[in-house]
């Protein structure tokens, strides 16, 4: 029989599908399948998953990625997970949901945010209070749905929910489980003042294992269910965000920025350091830290304006082009426009749910190209307060940034950001960045290649396509326009509650395909 090569699997089961990556030593992607799913909002502000689905979708990938691996002569040696945060599940003794999974996106909780996000909460969860973290929405269960929360027996992430079901194991990864916001993060365990915030007793959560270590191995009715071999190693992985770092071989030095529907820009830290500039992750670096911010509405932004002025006879797919295009014509700082990117709210650094994006300086001598342009430098003028922020507070300097993610392919974009940040940007070779990370985590949890350290690992199969390096001569007018629009959010502060108060909203449930 001919050798077959060895390759790890990462699983990214993200809030729109289960998406299943394998790679090879080097980092390369040699087969990959995905299957969809929906989400459900039942009521205004509620959003919910079926956790089967998250199930169904894995093991329709895997079974197609196992039969594509096989004709290929690929051989899996390991297998490890990366998911949306946040989001949990409420299950039986039997392993069953009591209820629909509560998502990340849901804002349900806010009266439990107001009363129980205190700064105390911050600094043991390294979150700081805002509509995300899983906690505020299991102390409204508790509240709510007390019965629920009585019939649960366990409350898993979305990794620990997909680790019982293959592994058979009640456990789940540090790194995944810390975004719920019930860890303390100095000992990365459960923390028992947060679990009686939230409604919880210790014994409804699984036991927590470093990210990086063997959780167990597939067993036979998981093999048969997803087309692995029998007892294939599951590593344990981390969060979408940290594993979309570690694909990038992020260090203290180095900070990664996810260009998606929201930015993401993060950076790793040996110590433990915690402000409302950012989210305070547990790293998938064992006994580390990720810094991680978010803005909501990064390349929703770009296909909110995109989609407004685009031509109406633009070809499919060429209204960002077009506006690309146009945007490049147009000399820094935007004749004068800025763009405030708050489009549906603002997360770090001011977790204002008031806040809304805006225009700043629009006259009659402005055009689609001056206002996409401003979009553009609006992300980059807010990614570099973001960068100056974790700089303050780490007291070390950030010298260049990864960006990966679908925005990440705009030629426009990464030169502006290169421009307005002053650091050079490197664009990730990887598309699946996030699924590599996971492998990263399988790769030296099994010991491919005989290297079982992570970051060597990591740099190992990481690559980057190209770098833009910032323009001098545009440096003092990016300056200049940046330092208006540091002052735009605090000058504008008192009014967005004022607006909205005038915002209709109207009620009614919501499935989304």
């Amino acid at each position: 029989m001919p050798t077959r090569t060895p390759v790890v699997i990462g699983v990214d089961c993200s809030t729109t599908g289960a998406k299943a990556v394998a790679f090879d030593a080097a980092g390369a992607a040699v087969a990959q399948a995905r299957r969809g799913y929906g989400r459900r909002s039942p009521r205004l502000g509620w959003q919910e998953q079926d956790p089967q689905d998250w199930w169904d979708a894995a093991c329709g990938a895997l079974t197609e990625l196992a039969a594509l691996l096989a004709a290929g002569g690929h051989e899996p040696v390991g297998l490890a997970l990366t998911h949306q945060r946040e989001t949990f599940a409420c299950l039986d003794a039997d392993g069953h949901p009591v209820r629909p999974a509560v998502m990340w996106l849901d804002t349900r909780a806010g009266e439990q945010i107001a009363r129980l996000g205190s700064t105390a909460v911050h600094e043991r969860s390294g979150k700081p209070a805002s509509t995300t973290p899983s906690l505020y929405k299991l102390a409204w269960l508790a509240e709510h749905e007390p019965a629920a929360l009585a019939r649960t027996a366990t409350v898993v992430d979305v990794h620990g929910f997909l680790v019982g079901r293959l592994t058979g194991e009640r456990a789940t990864s540090w790194a995944s489980a810390d975004p719920l916001s019930l860890l303390d993060m100095l000992n990365f365990d459960w923390d028992a003042g947060l679990l009686a915030a939230a409604g919880l007793h210790p014994d409804q959560l699984p036991r927590l294992v470093p990210p990086g270590a063997v959780l167990g191995g597939v067993t036979k009715d998981a093999a048969a269910a997803t087309g692995l071999p029998p007892d294939l190693p599951v590593v344990a992985g981390a969060g979408d965000g940290q594993c979309a770092g570690l694909g990038a071989a992020v260090d203290a030095a180095t900070a990664y920025l996810n260009l998606g529907t929201g930015l993401t820009l993060g950076t790793h830290s040996d110590d433990y350091v915690w402000t409302r500039a950012f989210r305070t992750l547990a790293s998938p670096v064992a006994g580390a830290y990720t810094l991680e911010a978010l803005l909501s509405s990064g390349a929703l932004s770009i296909a909110w304006l995109r989609d407004l002025v685009a031509s109406p006879d633009a070809a499919t797919g060429r209204g960002e082009i077009e506006l690309g295009e146009l945007a490049a014509a147009v000399p820094p700082g935007a004749r004068g426009l800025l763009y405030l990117p708050y489009l549906t709210s603002a997360e770090s650094p001011h977790w204002d749910p008031d806040a809304r994006a805006c225009f700043i300086g629009l006259s009659d001598g402005h055009g689609r190209a001056e206002m996409f342009r401003a979009v553009l430098e609006g992300l980059a003028y807010e990614e570099r307060l973001t960068v100056e922020l974790v700089e303050q507070a780490t007291a070390r300097p950030i010298e260049r940034v990864v960006v990966m993610g679908g925005a990440s392919r705009s030629p426009v974009l990464t030169q502006l950001l290169a421009d307005v940040l002053e650091r050079p940007v490197a664009i990730s070779a990887a598309v699946e960045t996030t699924a590599l990370g996971a492998a990263m985590l399988a790769a030296a949890g099994v010991g491919l290649a005989g290297v079982t350290d992570l970051p060597a690992t990591a740099t190992r199969m990481s690559r980057v396509a190209e770098v833009r390096t910032p323009d001098p001569a545009v440096r003092g007018r990016y300056r200049q326009a940046y330092a208006v629009y540091r002052d735009l959010y605090p000058t504008l502060k008192p009014l967005f509650p004022r607006l909205s108060a005038l915002r209709d909203e109207l009620p009614g449930e919501e499935t989304i395909p």
